[in-house]
């Protein structure tokens, strides 16, 4: 019998969710609103509808789920996920698992792009990636040495609240100065309203620094060396081999212009060859199979 298997991407503003098979073939993809101002039924709710959707009959065995923050087990919580923080309710991951009844995987969602990335181009040919989801907020997965690396407590990888200005920006967090105060979607719309009394979508301000529009410039510019200092500070922590970018920023095309000559000029110690900045190449698939990868993994079809 096919064993198929569930993986949800549940964000702010979307749930989605895919069916696939051992082989890590999608089968089925279906997104709808996740609603979380509505209340956390309402959300669960409507990963009921997506799993009902995709699976349209079909028998999966488990189910892996990405979102943001930290899931943790003997609390039966989730931490960091201040842009949804319905979330964060104690339970919310134990009411998912009474209504499904099989077992129900939790991870990070930048972990799960770097899963879905790393299993789908770069196993085999590099080792040590970061990946990286910059849109409404800014998070990263790490896989080292071929394996996701999670830390001992679970929560590795949140380079967008390390601080790239001390005393800086207030962050959505409570901190000050995070890479994410800078780089979100959300903050260079509210970084190019303090500059110019007007407000844009980023796509929008993009428009204006290709028109070479001097204040969107400025804005991206300095963006750039930020993502620079960021990016240069972790490959002089793990000794990076490439960093993967992600989420609805990453379809900006100067980042993969601009910011790796910043990163090189930042790096410390022996010589290296060109650390690159790729593109995620599943685009918005690399969440969900990334979640199914986990749903494998459960099964023992995958090992990371």
């Amino acid at each position: 019998m096919e064993h198929y298997v569930i993986g949800i991407d549940l964000g702010g503003t979307k749930v989605e969710a895919c069916l696939l098979d051992k082989e890590k073939n999608v089968h089925r993809r279906h997104r709808s609103p996740s609603e979380p101002h509505k209340g956390l039924e309402r959300v669960i709710r409507n990963i009921e509808a997506v799993v009902h959707e995709v699976s349209a009959g079909s028998s999966y065995a488990a189910i892996g789920m990405g979102t943001a923050g930290t899931y943790v087990e003997r609390q039966d919580r989730l931490y960091g996920s201040p842009h949804t923080p319905v979330y964060e309710t104690p339970g919310f991951i134990g009411r998912l698992r009474e209504r499904f009844s099989l077992p129900l995987i939790i991870e990070n969602d930048a972990n799960c792009l770097a899963l879905a990335e790393y299993f789908a181009a770069r196993a085999g040919r590099l080792r040590n990636i970061m990946a990286v989801i910059i849109g409404t907020g800014m998070g990263s997965g790490l896989i080292l040495e071929g394996r996701l690396y999670r830390g001992a407590s679970h929560s590795a990888g949140e380079i967008g609240h390390t601080t790239i200005k001390f005393d800086g920006r207030l962050c959505e967090c409570g901190r000050r100065g995070c890479a994410e105060a800078y780089l979100s979607g959300p903050s260079h719309i509210r970084r190019f309203q303090e500059l110019t009394g007007h407000r844009l979508e980023v796509e929008k301000i993009y428009e204006r620094y290709i028109s070479n529009d001097p204040l969107a410039v400025r804005l991206f510019d300095e963006s750039c060396r930020m993502m620079g200092e960021v990016f240069a500070n972790v490959i002089n922590a793990f000794d990076l081999e490439a960093i993967i970018l992600g989420g609805g920023l990453s379809n900006l095309p100067l980042w993969y212009e601009k910011v790796p000559p910043l990163v090189e000029k930042s790096l410390f110690g022996i010589p290296r060859i060109p650390i690159p900045l790729i593109k995620a190449g599943l685009g918005d698939s690399a969440g969900v199979i990334g979640a199914g990868c986990l749903a494998l993994r459960e099964l023992g079809y995958m090992d990371f």
